[in-house]
């Protein structure tokens, strides 16, 4: 599998498993389960596509609501910006290893 460039403004986090999400689009909620997270996105498991630019809401137990763009997506993935510093809220539920 190739490797992609990492283009996040900060570091990367492994999410605890099964740390799971509401994401929502329109009218539609998905339960997701976020894959990594940094303080500016996160990257999600997901098996539908959402268009690139989308609007987002993730909703969290603990977190709140956060909000953001879909950035780029792929056949069971799809990567978020989010509003700059409420990823920092996710952060505080994954593990400590930085991904490169």
């Amino acid at each position: 599998m190739k490797r992609l460039t990492n283009r996040r403004q900060g570091p990367r986090h492994a999410a605890l498993p099964d740390t799971r999400v509401s994401l929502t689009v329109l009218d539609t909620c998905y339960d997701c389960e976020v894959l990594d997270l940094s303080s500016c996105g996160a990257r999600l498991k997901l098996e539908t596509k959402i268009p690139v630019g989308s609007v987002i809401e993730l909703s969290h137990d603990q977190c709140g609501s956060l909000y953001g763009t879909v950035k780029w997506n792929s056949r069971h993935e799809v990567g978020l910006e989010l509003n700059p510093g409420v990823a920092r809220l996710l952060v505080r539920y994954s593990t400590p290893k930085n991904l490169l």
